[in-house]
């Protein structure tokens, strides 16, 4: 079985290294200080979990360093890699800072957001700090990913685990990486530390994918915020959704 499969049973993975620690401390004081600069503006969602975090949305736009860091080729690899597909676009990034004392971010799936016509998309979860439990680390209903029921924030005793099997994330240094699919349940721990949790998301998804009529309000937000211009049934692919990997991604004439 390959990392891939597993994604594709589990729908969600757990790469080691996939940033260099070298890397991480170059990223992580560029990152620091965009969040300090930016953090507590509107991220232009109905329900952005800002009571929990310090959060940036789309910080690829506020510095070109970041951009660098988003736009990292070899991380687009891995997203299209484990979804089978050809190419990914980028969705949108997020630096979530959790304080200590922030509370457990509650179960959800990502895809409720998304007004995307395809079950092609992926989250990485990147630690820019060593994380344990303590901190707060992800866990994922494994399997959640083929249910058809879409859920936002929803309690731990509503996650049915006769269903959906629990799988916590082990500690992970700084350049370690969750990935998960978009329709994957998952959650994290409350941060029980004396320090701030920090992650980089980037969301991805199949190049060649169209726009979904959406299906609720929070879809609708976000059409107009990261899909601007586009209409349902056209290519998502305005002009905060560039292709991410491989550079000279061709759309295939079958999308």
């Amino acid at each position: 079985m390959t990392l891939a499969d597993d994604f594709r049973r589990d729908g969600h993975a757990l790469v080691h290294g996939l940033a260099s620690r070298a890397e991480v401390d170059v990223y992580r004081p560029v990152i620091e200080r965009v969040v300090a600069e930016n953090a507590g503006q509107a991220q232009g969602r109905i329900d952005d979990y800002s009571r929990l975090f310090a959060q940036v949305t789309n910080v690829w736009r506020l510095s070109e360093a970041v951009r660098r860091i988003v736009f990292e080729p070899r991380f687009a690899r891995v997203a299209a890699e484990l979804l089978g597909v050809g190419g990914v676009r980028l969705y949108h990034d997020q630096a979530l800072f959790k304080p200590p004392g922030a509370g457990r971010t509650p179960w959800h799936q990502d895809r409720y957001y998304w007004p995307l016509d395809t079950d092609a998309t992926v989250t990485m979860w990147l630690a820019l700090v060593d994380v344990d439990e303590e901190m707060g680390l992800m866990r994922f209903a494994s399997g959640s990913h083929g249910a058809g029921d879409d859920y936002l924030a929803i309690s731990e005793a509503n996650v049915d685990q006769t269903r959906w099997p629990l799988w916590s994330a082990p500690p992970m240094c700084a350049g370690d990486a969750t990935f998960h699919a978009g329709g994957t349940l998952h959650s994290a721990g409350a941060n029980r530390s004396d320090r701030v949790r920090e992650i980089l998301t980037v969301i991805y998804y199949a190049a060649g994918t169209r726009a979904a009529e959406p299906a609720n309000d929070n879809q609708r937000v976000d059409l107009e915020v990261f899909l601007p211009g586009v209409r349902p049934g056209q290519e998502a692919a305005s002009a905060l959704n560039p292709i991410l990997w491989p550079a000279d991604y061709a759309t295939p004439s079958w999308s």
